[in-house]
């Protein structure tokens, strides 16, 4: 139940269309969404702004990142053997992808390669992980979500220290997806794909977490994927099957909702914040292979503490 007068509707508008010309039109690929409608040439996620101006996006059924420049052309950076779905820019400049098939790789745009840097736990592959955040103390917490869902509730989110220590902080998430960190990174929210939620985790000191609770509940046969937050610590959670991105306030009262650009498609999957003021949020559609966007009136979280925002 909700007492909350509805809030308003912010309308995206079209950022960039990726041309045919980079679409992978009759290239098999065995990778399937969770989408009631499979991905043809293209399947977009991750987007991801960097100081330089550049928007980088992934193509996950044909292994590709795609980066988007200030003057809108798109081309193509690299092509590999992985199904790269969460996108984030490290300190020195390189992209850390968290790859369904591979765990997690680092991309170096200067050099063009693409490196493991953490394929498995004590010897045993991941799920298939799906996205990654970076801390300010440069830990990278990430989602390994597999197939889980309500029927296998063994999703889990796991932080990579730079010592090298990797921890695993849930391990029954259903269909763990996109994450962010709050403003003062007291808390991690997740959201739980299959369950239709996002989860809000309370970080101790000590690095453990506790009293894990339902933060944000929706509706919907795909629920929420890519998650944001501004400096106000409103968050910011895409809604593939609904067509929009809900803005939730820290408290959890609902604030706007932005749907989707005419003729942009309905299945926004995820955004982040960018643009030479850092108050523009960049949306992907997936199946449509677009970017959309909207002005916000503030600033996405700064670059040191969320890395879906990195640098913006």
């Amino acid at each position: 139940m909700n007492f909350y007068p509805t809030p308003p509707v912010i309308q995206a508008e079209i950022y960039v269309h990726v041309p045919d010309s980079l679409r992978c039109t009759g290239q098999p690929t065995e990778w399937r969404s969770g989408s009631a409608h499979p991905a043809s040439d293209i399947f977009l996620e991750a987007p991801t702004y960097t100081a330089s101006g550049d928007l980088y996006v992934v193509d996950i059924p044909y292994g590709r990142i795609l980066k988007i420049d200030k003057n809108k052309n798109v081309t193509q950076c690299v092509r590999y053997d992985g199904e790269p779905n969460g996108l984030v820019v490290r300190e020195d400049g390189c992209l850390v992808i968290a790859d369904y098939k591979q765990g997690i790789l680092v991309f170096d745009p200067e050099l063009g390669t693409v490196l493991p840097l953490l394929a498995r736990r004590n010897l045993e592959r991941f799920k298939g992980p799906n996205d990654l955040i970076i801390s300010s103390q440069n830990e990278i917490y990430f989602t390994d979500q597999g197939q889980t869902g309500m029927t296998d509730q063994t999703g889990c989110v796991y932080r990579f220290s730079p010592n090298g220590k990797l921890d695993c902080l849930v391990s029954n998430g259903i269909s763990p997806n996109g994450l962010v960190l709050s403003p003062d990174e007291r808390f991690l929210y997740v959201a739980m794909t299959r369950q239709n939620s996002v989860w809000r985790l309370p970080l101790h000191p000590d690095g453990t977490t506790s009293k894990v609770g339902l933060f944000f509940q929706s509706f919907g046969c795909a629920g929420p994927d890519g998650l944001a937050v501004d400096e106000e610590g409103n968050l910011f959670v895409c809604h593939p099957s609904l067509g929009s991105v809900f803005v939730i306030d820290a408290e959890g009262v609902p604030k706007a909702r932005i749907v989707t650009a005419p003729d942009g498609g309905k299945n926004l999957t995820n955004c982040t914040f960018g643009g030479p003021d850092g108050r523009t949020l960049f949306i992907t559609d997936s199946l449509k292979g677009n970017v959309q966007y909207v002005k916000w009136h503030c600033r996405g979280l700064p670059a040191a503490t969320t890395a879906k925002s990195r640098n913006a």
